[in-house]
Order: structure tokens, then sequence, then C-alpha cells
């Protein structure tokens, strides 16, 4: 065909006359066209055709249409259309030169660039690479139907990665690690299974300086491959990661140096290590854990900070649970774990101000006491610019409200928030992307392992009944199971039953069962009452009056019969109390409370135990 017609399938398929769009026709016109465009250099038969545009839902009059299609091709093709659209041993041929179509001219730059980059003539190569990508306009044969334009597209979106990761390749070879670690890093997140995306990007990491996490999103590529594929990473991933562990990986180029200005941390700045212990004997929330894992594993491709707010009622384990899901986190985290107590409800009294927090937070990073800012917000940029680079784990624990927490989150991908708070933290899901997670009391079957570890199994399994009782009094409680647990345990002849029927003949309320004179915070009465404090008036009062309802489950009808208001606002005063965690939403308009904020609010409301 005469070199001044032209067609286009790296984006929508388009054909020109004399440098100008003559018009394709309509999409399965469309398709027919990039049949023969990809079929070039044999006939295409009819019935291929036919199957290529509709499949096997092809009407009665497809080989008619077809043969429309082909004859209006031909009146586009103007005075080449004879000559070009043959029908040939009972199927169509389309002529064209190589350089017609810009497919073949893509595939022909594409080698070009290939070879010039192995005679090490990068800036040249990076150049074709670019003069290559910019033929596409777009998503190959976009809004073309049918099967062979589907195989196609996928075909061709190959073809364009595959260019894009030569490119990327230039960039990281010629010593570009921080451009291209942003650009891979983008990348993978659409691909993330695509094991030459990982090798450059963890190489680039390793060039800028960032070989924790390279090493990381080793592991995490890992983890998906055997997940999703089942397979192992491929021998060259493996060989990258091997290097970068010995510290053999060569580079083509110096490390690049930090953008000037770019607050980086000290030398000589340990990697602090602040996590409390882990307590033994935490049982149950393995799908709770995975939840952060799983965060953990897309955050490592993400380009935002990963934030998990960890919500329950007292005594439901927030901090437990958030210290052991950190312990086994960190060796994700290799920069250091920094963690706070913010006293957001406590026997403290105020919550820690966050100026105060930072403070010591620097200093763990190894900034000198006098070389603190003196401002809550200028200690906040020291912070955020300190953990700019580096996989650091935050937790922030029993926090107030979430302009407590503004300035100590990360800035940057990398490291990760673990919060925990009594409070639902709405303005932190909201503005902040934080996922929420919210621990229930425990099931029956980990709170009789709970009861099995710390008193022994044995101990347990002669008198199930007897536990049975314990942990419908202890309301499914982690804190008041191990108090239960701790009286127990210094009572080794007492048979359980016994210990049960004590606490059920207190006299006064259940919480008396579960005081504990020796540690406020072992309490139950006590951590709820911390709760109970921060109400205001209405939410206070309405949580009282709900003691008159004698059951754990109730209905917004209910209460607003019983107290005499609008059902709206009942619903409103009660959406208070589910933020604070002394009651759950089960449904539309029921809600739920656990046995223990029940008897609390009794006392409060000086009834007796619902």
């Amino acid at each position: 065909m005469h070199a001044d017609v032209q067609f286009s399938v790296l984006g929508p398929v388009r054909l020109y006359r004399q440098g100008a769009e003559a018009g394709a026709g309509q999409p399965r016109q469309c398709a027919v066209l990039a049949s023969l465009l990809l079929r070039a250099g044999g006939p295409v038969s009819l019935g291929t055709l036919v199957e290529d545009v509709w499949g096997e839902d092809a009407p009665a009059s497809a080989i008619g249409s077809v043969r429309t299609y082909v004859y209006r091709l031909r009146q586009a093709l103007g005075e080449y259309g004879d000559s070009s659209v043959r029908l040939v041993d009972g199927g169509y041929v389309l002529h064209i030169e190589p350089g017609a179509l810009d497919l073949n001219r893509f595939k022909q730059t594409v080698a070009k660039a290939r070879e010039v980059r192995t005679s090490g003539d990068l800036p040249s190569a990076a150049s074709l690479l670019a003069e290559a990508l910019g033929m596409w306009n777009g998503i190959a044969l976009a809004g073309v139907p049918g099967p062979f334009a589907d195989t196609q597209r996928s075909v061709l979106s190959d073809l364009r990665l595959a260019c894009v990761e030569d490119q990327l390749a230039c960039e990281v070879e010629q010593g570009h690690y921080a451009e291209a670690a942003a650009e891979l890093s983008a990348l993978l997140v659409e691909h993330p299974l695509r094991e030459r995306l990982c090798e450059l990007l963890m190489t680039a990491l390793y060039g800028a300086g960032r070989q924790s996490e390279a090493l990381t999103l080793y592991h995490t590529t890992s983890h998906l491959l055997r997940q999703r594929l089942g397979v192992n990473p491929s021998p060259p991933l493996q060989q990258v990661h091997e290097r970068i562990l010995s510290g053999r990986l060569t580079l083509p180029r110096a490390v690049s140096h930090p953008v000037s200005g770019q607050l980086q941390a000290p030398s000589t700045a340990p990697a602090p290590a602040q996590l409390p212990p882990a307590l033994p004997g935490l049982v149950g929330r393995e799908r709770e854990h995975e939840r952060v894992e799983r965060l953990v594993d897309s955050a490592a491709v993400s380009p935002s900070v990963a934030i998990c707010a960890i919500g329950g009622m007292a005594g439901v384990g927030k901090t437990a649970f958030a210290t052991a899901t950190a312990h086994r986190l960190a060796h994700r985290f290799p920069d250091g774990q920094l963690f706070a107590d913010l006293r957001g409800a406590g026997p403290e009294g105020a919550p820690r101000e966050p100026a105060a927090v930072l403070a010591d937070f620097l200093q763990s990073l190894g900034v000198r006491a006098d070389a603190v800012p003196e401002t809550r917000q200028a200690r906040g940029l020291m912070f955020r610019g300190l953990l700019a680079n580096r996989r650091t784990l935050v937790v922030l624990d029993n926090a107030h409200d979430t302009e407590q927490l503004r300035d100590l989150i990360p800035g940057t991908p990398g490291s990760m928030a673990l919060v925990t708070s009594r409070m639902q933290l709405h303005s932190l899901v909201a503005a902040y992307q934080a996922t929420p997670l919210t621990l229930l009391p425990l099931s029956q079957a980990d709170a009789r392992s709970l009861l099995a570890h710390r008193l022994g199994a044995s101990r347990t399994a002669t008198e199930p009944a007897a536990v049975d009782r314990i942990i419908q009094l202890a309301g499914h409680l982690p804190l008041a199971l191990s108090n239960v647990a701790a009286r127990a345990a210094f009572r080794p002849q007492l048979r359980l039953e016994s210990l049960a029927d004590e606490y059920e003949s207190t006299g006064g309320s259940a919480l008396d069962a579960f005081t504990s004179e020796e540690d406020p915070a072992l309490d139950v009465r006590a951590s709820i009452m911390w709760s109970y404090r921060h109400l205001d008036v209405e939410p206070a009062r309405l949580l009282r009056d709900l003691s008159a309802c004698r059951t754990l489950i109730f209905a917004a009808p209910q209460v607003a019969d019983l107290t005499r208001q609008s059902e709206q606002r009942v619903r409103q005063t009660l959406s208070h109390l589910v933020r604070a965690h002394l009651v759950s939403e089960i449904g539309p308009g029921r809600y739920s409370w656990n046995s223990l904020v029940a008897a609390f609010a009794a006392e409060q409301a000086g009834l007796g135990t619902p």
C-alpha cells in the first residue's frame, strides 16, 4: 500500500490518508480492520473475522455484515482500496508497508533502543524508548469490541509495559535512583506480580540508600507470588535479594544524594526499640492480626502512610493486641519502633501533650535535648523529616482524639502508625485514610483458651461448666478474665465452680468481682468509668437510663418509649455511646451492650443489677 496511507492501533483504531484522518468506521468495522492489520501477511477467512468480532454469539447476519465492513473500508482507502484489501484463497488480505502501521514502527524503535543500550549508550537508548512510548495514544484498540481485540489489547499492553521497564532500567543504570523509584513504585501498585518491576525497584531503592525498603519489598512480593500463584520468586529476583543482603549488588553509578534542604536522620541515630513486652498468653485475634499484616503488605507499594486505628470498649485488650501485633511486625520496620501512651483514658487525668511526646520521640531518634524545637509544629516537622526514607513503626496507644495525633503520624510512605483508642476516630479515617479495626469481646472458644493458658489446661478441662459460667460473668472481656485468672492462680486448691459461686454471690454489683485494689488499670469498674467521664451530659444520662431496659439488646423505639424522647433524638444520643464503644450498633436502630457496662450503668443510676 502507498506510504500516504497510515494506520494506528496504539490507541483508538484510526486510518489516515495523506496525513488526514479518513475515518475507520463504526466499532465493529474497526474490529474487522484491526483483525486484518494484526493478522497481516496471510488471508483472513470470513469465519475468522466473524469469530474475531462476535465470538460464539455471532448473529445469522454476521457474514453479510463483515462483507459490508470490508466494502466500506475499501471506500475509506479511496484509490488504494481495491488493490490493498484483496480476496485471496477464500479470505481477505490487507497489504500494507511495514512503516504504515504504528505498531510496527513502535517495535522497530524499541528494537533499535535495545541495540543501542547493549552498546552502552544509555542516554540515546532512553531517548529512543521515550520516542517509542510517544507513539501511544491511550489504550491499544480502545473501544474495539470482540474477543480478538480483547486478547490483542492484553498483548499490546504487555509490549508497552516491557518498553516502560526498559526505559526505567536505563534510568536506574544511569544512577537516577530516586526518580526511577518513584515511577516504579506507582507501576508496582498496578502490577504487583511483575517481577522485573520489583527487581528494578529493589535496585533503585538500594541505590538511593533505602536498603531496608528494598528488602521489605522483596518479602512482600514473595508473599504475593506464593499466595496468588503458588510460585517462588524467579532466580533473577532472588539474586538481587541475596546481593543486597550481602552488600554485593553492583551499582552502575554512585549512590544519589539527598535533595538539598531535605532533613536527614543523624548518621549516629539509634534505631529505637521502645515496644513494651508482649503479654504472654494472648489468645485469638488471628483474623485481626492478618488484617494488619495485609495492610502492611499493601503499604509496601503504596504512596501513602499506613495507619491502623484499633478501637474497642474498655477492657477488650486494645493495648495488648497492638503490642503483640507490633512485635510480630517489628522485623518489617528495621529502622526502629516508637511507643507512646497518650493517656486518652486512665487514672493519670489529662491526656499527654503531643509536644511532649514529640520531644521524647526526637531524642529517641538521636536529636540532642538542646536541639529539640520549642513549638509543637516545629517538632512535628522535624519528626516527619527524620522518618522520611525510613521504615519505622510508631505505636500510639490510648489516644484521646485525632487532634492529639496530628503531628505524631509519619508523613511519608514506608513507616506505619498503630493507634489505639476507646473512641471511634472518624477524623483519622476520613482525613488520613486510616484503616479502622474494632476489637470485640472474646469468643467463647478464645475465652476458654485464655483461662486454660493462665490456669492450666488440666484445671479448666475438668470443670468446663464452671469455666463457661466464669466467662459469662466476665462478659467475655480479656481484662475481667485476666483478673479472674490472677485470683484463681493464688488459690490453686479452689475448685473453679466454687470461684464462680463466689462471683455470683457477691451481693452487690457484678463488677465487684473484678476489682483491683493494687492497680486501677486492672479494675474493670475503673476502666469503664474512664470512658464514662468523657461523655457529655446527655449521653451519660442515657447510659444510666438504659439500665432500666434490663436487657443486653434493645431497639431505638424501645429506648424512646423508656425515656419519653423522640426516636430521632435517641438515635443521635446513642451515636455518642457507639463512638465511645459503650454501646454497639448491631443493625439499623438495633443496639447491644456488654453485661459489665450494663452493670456499671445500673450502679450509676442507683439501681440494682439489671
